[in-house]
């Protein structure tokens, strides 16, 4: 709807706008008044301060950051505009019968294997997802939202007290629940309460579930915003412009990165193409980020030759260390829980349980299944992740072989095997698993070991460092070798804490993104 001001008002002379089927012109999609393309990019008279690839939680959340300091900010997305919010605040979140196929629009299969199956010769079977859309992962994200611990810093150049005001900033800005009295925890009530008495009477510490949900109370024009996603937060942001502006973001979706060109001292350009054109287009900029997510933003860097600038690009890749249950509860709870059972410095692992269901198992493609709980139900859906070893010899390695993804976006397997750590600690939770059960009430029916990719937590890659020469990037995640260039995900982080990743990479943006604002400050 059109707010009319004094000026621009309807009148006798000044009639209403017609529409496009009035002046002849064909009908067009939402993302056409929303976003711009590569050609246009790249005949923009105003010079681009920053380009950015990836619209993820990292892509939005740093461009939104840059442009609030008045630079011009461009976002390449390599998927179509689909949905302007997360799908469990959408009509689609229970339809079963559609969730899927929006899922099917942007989904693509990748391939991990370990190095005793991988044949350079033959293609890897492509057996894991990866997702690419405006808005990317969050568009579908589970919901959790635990910070890591001060312990999970200790492989990091920077610790907890350094990166806690990041946190705060996330939470707020995402509108996290269970973290403040103005957000309360989304599952609250007594059968919660009885779960963590249980729990904690077991020995267990359990907690509320901190959740990207906001459950601010909808009051005085206020209206709760639902599940954090990144498309909902830059249409939000009020910053899109179609045009290269100052202070202002352009989104360019169906437009692959091919790759940076650099003189080895900084990056010169960047090789984009459209997704239904074969037609390249060289964009110049201040400054270049990626933001594709910790797989993505590394094959990007080896396909742009960035191996030879540091031998430890494509290395030590992680993902968590995945186990799913199903618990059957001796007798219904009659209410929907959520409960949270925290990792410790000697438990590398976390626990989440939801529920209750009638029997069912995990899907990645309903990852917001705890919203349509049957409270007269016996079945919790429990997940496992534990911290997985970010060995150097796990690596993102080019096949050139054509991929399942747009583009050259699936021309790689991943190769990463367990480490003797990552089997210890998958022996543990499996042992953890029944006495969580048994402490909440409840026996384990069924449980199942994923493998390395299944929980989507990849990082690494791009690692970190607080001095050149021995990592890739610095603590902002600007690369050493090339002055102007920076990765605003996890393809930065040496290591993770069990913690679901989503929080901490917006986090991280944030931080990435104060760090390439101060440096081209500084160039100015």
């Amino acid at each position: 709807m059109r707010m009319w001001t004094t000026s621009s008002r309807p009148s006798a002379k000044s009639p209403m706008p017609c529409s496009a089927a009035e002046n002849g012109k064909n009908m067009s999609t939402l993302s056409s008044i929303l976003a711009s393309d590569p050609f246009s990019i790249s005949k923009s008279t105003t010079n681009i301060d920053v380009l950015i690839v990836g619209s993820g939680t990292a892509g939005v959340t740093s461009a939104i950051e840059l442009a609030r300091k008045g630079l011009s900010v461009v976002i390449l997305e390599a998927g179509p505009f689909v949905l302007p919010n997360h799908v469990g605040s959408s009509p689609f979140r229970s339809r079963g019968e559609i969730t899927p196929q929006i899922h099917n629009l942007v989904r693509y299969r990748t391939a991990w294997s370990d190095r005793a199956n991988y044949r350079e010769d033959v293609a890897s079977p492509l057996n894991n997802d990866a997702w690419s859309a405006v808005g990317g992962r969050t568009l579908f994200w589970g919901g959790c939202t635990p910070r890591f611990s001060e312990w999970d810093f200790g492989d990091w150049p920077l610790n907890y007290e350094e990166f806690a005001p990041y946190y705060d900033h996330a939470e707020a800005l995402m509108h996290v629940s269970g973290r403040s009295e103005q957000r309360p925890p989304f599952f609250r009530g007594a059968a919660q309460d009885t779960i963590l008495e249980r729990l904690r009477g077991a020995g267990i510490e359990a907690e509320h579930a901190s959740l990207g949900v906001d459950t601010q109370e909808s009051r005085n024009g206020y209206v709760p915003r639902g599940f954090d996603c990144a498309a909902d937060r830059l249409l939000r942001s009020g910053l899109l412009s179609q045009t290269v502006a100052r202070g202002r973001i352009t989104l360019v979706p169906d437009t692959l990165a091919e790759r940076v060109d650099h003189n080895g001292h900084a990056v010169t350009g960047l090789i984009a193409r459209g997704t239904q054109d074969d037609r390249r287009f060289r964009l110049v900029a201040r400054h270049y980020a990626f933001a594709g997510g910790a797989i993505q933003s590394t094959r990007l860097a080896l396909a742009s030759g960035l191996k030879d600038v540091h031998p430890l690009v494509g290395s030590h890749i992680a993902d968590h260390l995945f186990i799913q249950g199903l618990f059957k509860l001796n007798a219904p709870v009659n209410e929907p829980i959520y409960t949270f059972i925290p990792a410790a410095e000697n438990r590398p692992y976390h626990i989440q349980v939801q529920g209750p269901f009638d029997e069912t198992w995990y899907s990645p493609y309903h990852a917001t299944v705890w919203l349509d709980c049957n409270p007269q139900g016996l079945y919790l859906l429990a997940y496992c992740f534990g911290v997985g070893e970010a060995a150097k010899s796990n690596e993102v390695h080019m096949t050139g072989q054509a991929g399942d993804g747009p583009g050259s976006m699936g021309e790689y397997v991943v190769l990463a095997d367990r480490t003797e750590s990552d089997l210890r600690i998958l022996d543990e939770m499996n042992a953890f698993l029944p006495q969580v059960a048994q402490g909440m009430g409840a026996e384990l029916v069924r449980s199942q070991i994923n493998p390395p990719g299944a929980a989507l937590h990849e990082i690494g890659g791009l690692r970190m460092s607080a001095e050149p020469g021995v990592g890739v990037t610095d603590t902002y995640g600007r690369f050493w070798s090339l002055g102007n260039l920076s990765v605003a995900d996890s393809a930065a982080w040496p290591s993770q804490g069990s913690a679901n990743s989503y929080l901490t990479i917006t986090a991280w943006s944030l931080r990435h993104a104060e760090g390439v604002a101060a440096q081209l400050e500084e160039k100015a």
